[in-house]
């Protein structure tokens, strides 16, 4: 530092200089991703020394081709084999297993029970049906008149009891062990989730409890083993005074409840449950994205891989996918090549324990895995955009050298450009070669405060911790 504090020259170490770390959390002033810092395509990993590296997210790879150009409407681990709807077909482990099932209501969802026969679940909240693997029932509402009509999406299975709810509130019970026989749906087996007049929404279960999401409000349930009637009883002290906003957004990972949720301010977040305490997790920046979002068509799904846990949104409509990382409490937004939303419907996992994802439309399904850097034959665009930086002064600053602190890998490259006017307008792009020992740019110019726009679509790994700079400070 010059001698005179009032008129510094340069930072007080140019053997030292400072890093701006890559590491934000998305902060938007508004309801758009035009403007301000965020994450594209990517995740933070914290090391044992503190450090805080942005890792590419995963990639996908082909794994099935099961009925070209159909619909994506969910996928299953049953019994050793991986059962998929495309379009009105079921498939077991990509054979075609029955068709004519109900395609008005989207992505299904899927149970089994145990029992002498056990059956595979699965319905989209307007048809149900059950299978042993071989064949398919019809839906369970023909098979049994008394079937509840209008079911919201979720299974419940508890102590031998298949669970579903319809849109009043109203839980009903199967028989034993046994879903779709005639009889197996008796007209006074079922309960009403009642502390308030809302709507069901969808059904799960938590713990050793039948949890029904309602439409501004959570009840819980346990099973009283009532000899007649529904087995279940309503655990009092459990309402949780948050709903549900769409049942699509519903995800259970490692026995937590995730979703969009809403109270009776309408005000749309994203929420968790666990062990019945409920918990905001969407940021400020989030509920602004949220705000004004269309909800009409909504897509989630989980991905546990590489020691991180993440829950992922789309909304469709709204061009919009959100992945939050569990486990370090912190969002990112995923699109597919061009920028859109992420088009996953749904995941599940095979016999070789492969992570496997459903495709919104082309028919397909893709193994995601850390080992791969591109979506099939697409790029991932990895964008990463800092938050505005100024040193902590007005005065301006001439950049001599700005170096890239990330691993050194052979044919990856960096996209660089520059905001200096709080991101109305960017430089040209300048390239930072990776493969390099140093990694970096000279003569970057002068500014009073400056933002980052760093991209990278190089089929390759990539891991970065920091831009670090050296510059010269000028006067106001």
């Amino acid at each position: 530092m010059a001698d005179n504090p009032q008129s510094p020259t340069q930072w007080e170490s140019v053997t030292l200089p400072p890093r701006l770390p890559l590491v934000i959390v998305a902060s938007n002033r508004d309801g758009t991703v035009d403007k301000d810092a965020r994450l594209v395509n990517c995740y933070i990993e914290v090391t044992k020394e503190g450090e805080l590296d942005i890792y590419k997210r995963p990639g996908l790879s082909s794994f099935d081709v099961v009925a070209v150009d159909k619909p994506g409407r969910g996928i299953y681990f049953w019994q050793g084999s991986l059962y998929s709807i495309f379009g009105d077909a079921i498939y077991k482990d990509g054979v075609l297993l029955d068709d004519g099932l109900d395609e008005t209501n989207g992505v299904y969802r899927f149970d089994s029970n145990l029992g002498a026969t056990p059956k595979l679940i699965f319905g989209n909240g307007a048809e149900a049906y059950a299978t042993d693997g071989t064949t398919v029932s019809s839906a369970l509402h023909s098979i049994d008149s008394d079937y509840p009509e209008e079911t919201v999406k979720g299974f419940a299975f508890l102590n031998g009891f298949t669970y579903v709810m319809q849109p009043q509130a109203v839980i009903w019970n199967s028989a034993n062990n046994s879903v779709d026989q005639p009889g197996d749906w008796d007209s006074l087996d079922f309960i009403r989730a009642q502390i308030e007049p809302d709507g069901g929404v969808f059904l799960t279960k938590q713990l050793v409890y039948v949890v029904a999401l309602k439409e501004w409000t959570i009840e819980y349930f346990f099973d009283a083993g009532n000899p007649s009637g529904s087995p279940l009883q309503s655990v009092q002290g459990m309402k949780i005074a948050y709903g549900c906003a769409h049942q699509d957004s519903v995800q259970k990972i490692n026995d937590i409840l995730f979703f969009l949720s809403i109270d009776q301010t309408n005000s749309l977040q994203v929420s968790s449950v666990d062990k019945g305490a409920h918990r905001i997790i969407s940021t400020p920046a989030i509920d602004r994205l949220l705000a004004n979002i269309d909800t009409t068509t909504i897509y989630s799904w989980q991905l546990k891989i590489g020691g991180h846990s993440f829950y992922v949104i789309t909304f469709k409509e709204g061009n919009l996918t959100l992945s939050y990382d569990i486990t370090q409490d912190l969002w990112f937004q995923w699109t597919d090549a061009d920028g859109n939303y992420f088009p996953i419907v749904a995941s599940a996992y095979n016999a070789d324990k492969q992570h496997i994802l459903q495709h919104e439309s082309n028919g397909r399904l893709y193994v995601v895995s850390n080992e791969s850097y591109t979506d099939l034959n697409d790029p991932i665009v990895v964008d990463i955009i800092t938050p505005i930086f100024d040193a902590s002064t007005s005065r301006r600053k001439q950049l001599n050298v700005l170096k890239v602190v990330g691993d050194q890998v052979e044919g990856s490259t960096l996209q660089l450009r520059r905001s200096d006017d709080d991101y109305e307008t960017w430089s040209n792009w300048r390239t930072v070669d990776m493969g390099l020992r140093q990694p970096k740019l000279t003569n970057c110019g002068t500014f009073t405060k400056r933002a980052y726009h760093i991209r990278h679509t190089a089929n390759t790994p990539m891991r970065l911790r920091a831009l670090e700079v050296q510059y010269d400070v000028g006067t106001l």
